[in-house]
């Protein structure tokens, strides 16, 4: 990505886009295996991971923010008779502040290059 065009909140909110996208797939996978006898349900964070590398790349680090992979992890949640521990109420839940998360982000994105633009002066106004 040019640097010129894609600077430190632009990689962000593009990173964040990805670890969104990546919540909504898991919790999709956990409600696809509800019936799964033994499933094991995960979960994603990235929050964490991603602001460290905003600070890391605010002290010198480049490229931080593109190394942040989103954390999958095991839900914890305590198994039902046949060893799932699958919530359908939690999973919809996730997938739903996935998809409201990646639909803001996505207007930020949007937002933040019709600034770029106008700053060159290609003439679309916000």
């Amino acid at each position: 990505m040019p640097d010129a065009i894609f600077d430190l909140t632009s990689r962000v909110l593009h990173k964040a886009m990805d670890c969104a996208s990546v919540q909504h797939r898991v919790a999709a996978q956990n409600l696809a295996n509800l019936e799964t006898p033994g499933y094991r349900a995960r979960a994603v964070s990235f929050e964490a991971r991603l602001r460290d590398a905003v600070r890391a790349e605010a002290g010198g680090g480049e490229g931080s923010v593109e190394r942040v992979r989103p954390e999958l992890r095991a839900t914890g949640d305590p198994p039902g008779p046949s060893g799932n521990n699958v919530s359908i109420e939690a999973e919809m839940l996730s997938a739903g502040e996935a998809i409201g998360r990646y639909q803001a982000l996505t207007r930020l994105l949007d937002r933040r290059l019709q600034m770029i633009g106008t700053a060159i002066g290609d003439g679309r106004s916000g």
